[in-house]
This record gives structure tokens, sequence and C-alpha cells, in this order.
């Protein structure tokens, strides 16, 4: 069996200031033909789980084009139909296939077009008729009518962090074998639920996530179920459809299918306001981080994540820790490629003055003038060690450390999100040895960090990312929605 295997990436926010353009797909990663083999064999993704699953079955993988640019600002139209031109001839020059993988994001967004996904799968499905299509997605897909009307299965992660991501490849490639052998006959129901959640009630290493992704787990137990995704959506991305949705894939069955996707969207609903948290200040953290004898302490500065769109170089965190001359902290990371140039300029061991961050907008904070000792210097480049993307290889850009009193400040070229904790040993830092750690990150650092953890805070700092979902001006969204218009009842909006 012939199996066509490629993605366009990228999770938009809409609420970014940080432009996306084709070379943001070109310089971040971007992989044609057999390359895509090379680079994701042996990696805990998507295309590594396809990939071993395919070996196992005798599958024969086509790959066409894989490209992923870093989370950011809306993308350049033209960016993508110039990817989407490249795919389509890919796919149209492959031959006869047996199937599908397309290994996509969910919540991509193009100055045009919403629903940047719908409209890939639809032109796929224009090509390859009725051979099978299987769609793998985010959790924070926001997931559209189009997105399931053009694909025969789509399988959303259900962890977040995002640790399952070569269990649902491995699915995916599973579910193509039988379908092509006749025993799977997908029939797949999708509702959309009027909700939005933020980042942090979303993790499923926490209530109520844990309870909701073994509901969702013994839902796919049932006879005649084949598979289930819960959507938790991407709520910075001003859109008709972003938020919640239910996929429900059976057997040939789409009555159960059907049956079974309203109840557990109804009780997703039922527990709405359960999808609350606390955030603290920055003052506060640093309160209760004095407190205790325990570390490391993590921050979380989820609101400038360059995960979800944050330019990566807001000083709020920095300016206090400075002010109160913290001890043992680390701040992960900054992205400021004028100050690592600087600091390689003046070299290992020297003291040099800098303004750190802050020039991408003034709404994560200015910039932070400062003296610093410059500690170390480095590639940015390591392997991926914890349970997201282990085997793979990141890329910070040129890397300097620079230390100012009692906090070391890891500036890098590239917006990377450090949620793995290589970032920090990749330079010198072990954070087990460190009292305070900000990590530009809002829940995937988890994964690592939370066995080697004393304490984890979210902290409440300005920016495109932040978890209150009242600080946006939402213009697009499909309203009323929950909590934004805390009185809507479930059926009320058009999409359900």
């Amino acid at each position: 069996m012939r199996i066509a295997v490629g993605c366009i990436g990228h999770e938009t926010n809409t609420f970014s200031p940080v432009a996306t353009t084709i070379d943001n797909f070109k310089k971040g990663s971007y992989h044609r033909g057999d390359e895509i083999i090379t680079t994701f064999r042996g990696t805990r993704t998507i295309t590594g789980g396809f990939l071993d699953v395919a070996e196992q079955l005798n599958l024969q993988p086509v790959p066409l084009l894989w490209t992923f640019a870093t989370p950011s600002g809306t993308v350049a139209h033209t960016a993508y139909e110039t990817l989407k031109s490249e795919f389509l001839a890919l796919l149209q020059d492959a031959g006869e296939l047996d199937g599908v993988l397309l290994d996509l994001h969910g919540a991509m967004v193009t100055d045009e077009l919403e629903d940047v996904e719908g409209d890939l799968i639809q032109a796929v499905r224009e090509i390859v008729g009725e051979t099978w299509i299987v769609t793998t997605l985010d959790l924070h897909a926001n997931i559209t009518a189009k997105m399931a009307d053009y694909s025969d299965v789509i399988i959303g992660f259900d962890t977040y962090p995002h640790v399952d991501c070569y269990e649902r490849g491995f699915e995916a490639g599973q579910l193509l074998f039988g379908m092509n052998e006749g025993k799977i006959q997908p029939t797949m129901a999708y509702h959309q639920l009027p909700l939005l959640t933020a980042p942090p009630a979303q993790c499923t290493m926490k209530a109520p996530m844990i309870g909701v992704l073994n509901a969702l787990h013994a839902l796919e137990t049932k006879p005649g179920v084949v598979t289930a995704t819960l959507s938790m959506g991407f709520p910075f991305a001003d859109i008709t459809d972003a938020g919640v949705s239910i996929l429900v894939t059976t057997n040939g069955d789409m009555a159960l299918a059907e049956t079974y996707a309203d109840q557990f969207a109804f009780d997703i609903w039922e527990m709405r306001t359960a999808f609350t948290f606390n955030l603290h200040t920055v003052e506060s953290a640093i309160e209760l981080a004095n407190e205790t004898d325990g570390k490391p302490i993590i921050l979380a500065d989820g609101a400038d994540n360059p995960g979800g769109g944050g330019p990566c170089d807001g000083t709020t965190i920095l300016q206090k820790f400075i002010e109160t001359d913290v001890q043992d902290a680390v701040i992960a990371v900054i992205a400021d490629p004028e100050s690592v140039a600087e600091a390689i300029a003046a070299g290992v061991g020297n003291n040099i003055q800098l303004n750190v961050g802050g020039k991408t907008d003034i709404q994560h904070g200015g910039p932070v003038a400062l003296t610093g000792y410059v500690k170390t210097l480095s590639d940015g480049r390591f392997i991926l060690k914890g349970p997201m993307g282990r085997g793979t290889i990141g890329n910070m850009g040129r890397t300097a450390v620079i230390q100012v009193g009692g906090v070391e400040i890891i500036l890098t070229e590239r917006r990377i999100q450090p949620y793995d904790a290589e970032v920090l040993r990749s330079v010198g830092i072990e954070p087990q040895t460190r009292k305070l750690i900000a990590l530009k990150s809002a829940v995937h650092f988890r994964a690592d960090y939370t066995p080697i953890a004393h304490q984890i805070l979210d902290v409440d700092t300005p920016g495109v990312h932040s978890p209150n979902l009242f600080n946006y001006d939402y213009q697009k969204l499909r309203r009323p929605i929950y909590p934004l218009d805390p009185t809507v009842t479930y059926g009320e909006t058009d999409a359900t």
C-alpha cells in the first residue's frame, strides 16, 4: 500500500505582531521527499509514529512536503498559496495511492483565509478522489466542518503537553491499513461547542483534564468506536470557528457516532465552569519562592509563549528579577539577535552593556538596560531528550548566557519554546540547581519539568498568549460563546 504523507503547518495567533512569511517556513522546518523520512525516522513525532507502523505493516510511505513555521502572527496568503501549489504538484506526481496521511496542526490562518487546513484538505480530496484521507491534528486545532467533511478520519492529540504525537501517527497508519483491508468503514460525527478555554485549563496532567482524558479513552473502548478526539481549540485565533470540538468515528454506524459525540459534547459543556484557574503576579511568585527552600520553582510565562505566537522577547519577569535582586534565577529564553551579536563580539568572560528584549512591541515589556557578564556562548543546537519530540534537533540559533547579579539570561537568535530542559543544559545550566526558572511556555514544559520541579506557578504577565481571554478584542469569533458570554446555553450558536 502506498501512502502519501506531508504537512503544511502553523499555529496562527492573529493577535501577534510577529509576521509570518514564506521565509518562516523555508527557514523553519522544511523537508521534501526522502528527506522527510530521514528527518523523522526514530523520533517521537506524528510522522515518526507513522514511519514505524508503515514498516511493521508493509506500507510504503510516499513523502511529499513537510514544513512548519514557528507559531506567530497571521500568515501571508501568498506564502500559503506557494506552499500549497508545491504540495499539490508533488501529490499529482505521486502516482496511484492507497491513502493520504496529512500531518497538520489545525489552527492556521492567512490574511485571506480563516480555515487553511479545510482548504488544503479539500484540494487534496479533489486530486485523490475516493482515496482514504486521514488527518492528524493538534489538540489546539480549531476544527471546522470543512476539515471533517473532506477527511475520512481526523485524529487529534489526546494530551497537552503533546506527549502522544508518536502514538497518534502510529494509530493513523493502523487505521489506513484497516480501511484499505476493508475492515474499517469510517463514519465520523463532528460537534462544536460554544466554548473557549485557555491553555492552563487544557493541561491533561491535572484536573479537570485528567478526568476528561480518562472519559475520552473509555469512549474509545466502546463497541463500534474506532477513535475519538476532543480538540480544546486555540483561543488566540480570532476566527469564526475557534474553540472546543468533538469528533467520534465509528465503524460504519453514523447514528452511533452522532449519539456518542452529542453525549460527550454535553458532558464537556456541563463542566464548563471547571476550566478556570488562578494566576500569580510576578511579585507574589517571587515571595512564594522566598518562603520555601525547595528548588527549582518554575514560573510559566505563558503570555509570551513563542509556541503560541508570542514574540519571545518580553521582559516583565526579567525586570522584576533584577529589581528584587533574586538569586539562582534563570530566564529562558529571550529572543534578541541584536544582543546575541553584541555578546559574541564582546566574548566570554567580559562585561557588556545591553538593551535586552522588548524590541518587537511594548505590550510584553520594553527593553531592559543592563550590564552583564558574558558567561557562555553556543551555536544553540541540541537534541531533545524530554517526552515531547524526543530525538529531534532543537535550534535556538546563536545563543549567549548573560549573568546579571543572581540572574542568568539565555539570549537566542531564534524564537523557541523552552519546554525541553536540554535548552538549559545545552548552555551549561542544570535546572535542578537553580531556585527560580522563568520559562516562556504555557504548558508543554510540564512534561519534562514536573518530575524535577518543587513548584510550578502560572504567572500573570501581559502578552498575546495571555490566558485571560477577556484581554482580547474578538471581532470574528462566533458569539455568544462561554466564558465571554456567561449566559450562553449549548445549542444557541449555529455551530452545534
